[in-house]
């Protein structure tokens, strides 16, 4: 554990102080996330502290404050136990500069000379991990600036169901059996013989996730691809959806895969950020 009050120095002189989080951060900790806000991400007091520290060794959430006590910036970070690498979880500086360097300093300290992943934790309702390098430019020039450099990447999509969906497709429909944990749907395509085509599975929207629904899987088998089969599925997943209660559906895709771009943004995805892990060598 670091000592509380710990004073640093950012990149440009400013006094900042480094303590351990406690429960009286919890509100000026939520706004620091909100300041950060993706479409589609789950609401901060919702997923904090995030359930991914602990599943981690040494794990820490750091508060960083300014002269006059109020929280600037927190950072948190763990070691992973299958290979010991450093983890910086979760970081948020009010888009400052200063004070993301001055995190990034100050978990690296913690974490010691070990490889480091940073933004590992999930970073919308996908649960896929990463900085959405678009919305926060600052974060991902501070990262560069310290020796990190991207490790995996993943397109991020949102799809308003506000708006009903075009009519759904009929013949043939998918056999939908209900998942119980999480939440959510198995749809499935079989082709006149009955022969398995092409799955999806779906999360629902609960109350906590504020009407968001995940397609969190779709897959065509090879044999039955160039098909129109994907079109066809993804437009039943996005009936699905909205006729229980969800508002909005998100997904991800690898970045660089084309078609599964193609695929989302024809059923009115519309591509919102690039989810990225990035990593520094000791």
């Amino acid at each position: 554990m670091m000592e509380a009050d710990v004073p640093v120095r950012s990149p440009g002189g400013r006094r900042l102080t480094v303590r351990p989080y406690d429960a009286g951060d919890h509100a000026a900790v939520v706004a620091l996330i909100d300041c950060d806000w993706l479409p589609g991400q789950y609401p901060a007091a919702l997923q904090f502290p995030p359930p991914a520290l602990q599943q981690l060794r040494e794990a820490e959430v750091l508060v960083m404050c300014d002269t006059g006590g109020e929280a600037a910036g927190m950072v948190c970070v763990g070691v992973r136990p299958a290979d010991g690498a450093g983890l910086i979880v979760q970081l948020h500086g009010w888009g400052n500069f200063e004070v993301i360097a001055a995190l990034l300093a100050a978990a690296r300290a913690r974490l010691g000379l070990r490889p480091l992943y940073a933004f590992t934790g999930p970073a919308t309702a996908t649960g896929i991990p990463g900085l959405p390098v678009e919305h926060r430019t600052v974060t991902a020039r501070a990262l560069t600036a310290a020796g990190f450099t991207p490790a995996t990447a993943q397109r991020y999509f949102l799809r308003d169901l506000t708006t009903p969906p075009p009519a759904p497709p009929h013949y043939p429909l998918a056999h939908v059996t209900v998942i119980p944990d999480p939440p959510g749907w198995l749809l499935k395509l079989t082709d006149t013989d009955g022969r398995h085509t092409a799955t999806a599975i779906l999360r629902a929207p609960t109350p906590e996730t504020a009407g968001m629904a995940v397609l969190w899987q779709l897959a065509v088998r090879h044999s039955h691809r160039r098909q129109h089969i994907a079109t066809h599925l993804l437009g039943q997943c996005l009936h699905h959806a909205a006729l229980h209660g969800a508002r909005h559906l998100t997904a991800d895709a690898p970045d660089g895969d084309l078609p599964a771009t193609r695929l989302l943004t024809s059923a009115g995805f519309l591509p919102l950020d690039t989810l990225t892990v990035y990593q520094r060598r000791p």
